[in-house]
């Protein structure tokens, strides 16, 4: 593995724990410690842990399997097969969870987020195949840092919904 493909993945993970990080202060300083979490906002910072801490946790895959000595085919496409398996049960956990009446209500989630959220999964799940089948992509780095960002996007979208909006408004 290069080292620039290191410091990628090292990169990733600083932002996946940063995300993480500051949902903690998010909770803090908007009052959710004291439990008044409305169901979208549960949802929001669900999701926004588990998708920043899976791609903290998945960016030192190929590390790891770099410290065994495994060559470099091998640990791409055992690394992006365990980030296909991931995006592609979070996407089928997410729809089973948005089927809850609770967050279906108006002024909950809003469609566009919804739409970018499912769309960097599925394209980071096509990636993750392509990269493990070796078509149309070298099987690299590229496609699986690729992916890690695509799980990122979604994240950081659900932070900046925490912070920036009060999710007491309609706009949402």
């Amino acid at each position: 593995m290069s080292e620039h493909a290191v410091m990628i993945l090292l990169g990733i993970a600083s932002v996946a724990i940063a995300i993480s990080g500051f949902s903690g202060v998010v909770a803090v300083f908007g009052g959710r410690a004291d439990g008044k979490w409305s169901p979208a906002e549960r949802f929001r910072t669900t999701n926004m842990l588990i998708l920043s801490l899976g791609a903290c946790l998945l960016s030192f895959v190929p590390l790891i399997e770099e410290s065994f000595q495994i060559p470099d085919q091998i640990f791409w496409i055992t690394a992006s097969c365990f980030l296909f398996a991931f995006c592609t049960f979070y996407v089928i956990y997410t729809i089973i969870i948005l089927r809850k009446p609770n967050l279906r209500r108006s002024g909950g989630l809003i469609m566009w987020v919804r739409v970018v959220y499912f769309v960097c999964l599925i394209l980071a799940s096509v990636l993750q195949a392509l990269n493990v089948s070796g078509v149309l992509v070298k099987r690299s780095s590229g496609p699986f840092t690729g992916g890690l960002i695509l799980m990122l996007i979604p994240a950081a979208l659900q932070f900046s919904f925490l912070v920036l909006t009060p999710l007491t408004s309609t706009d949402l």
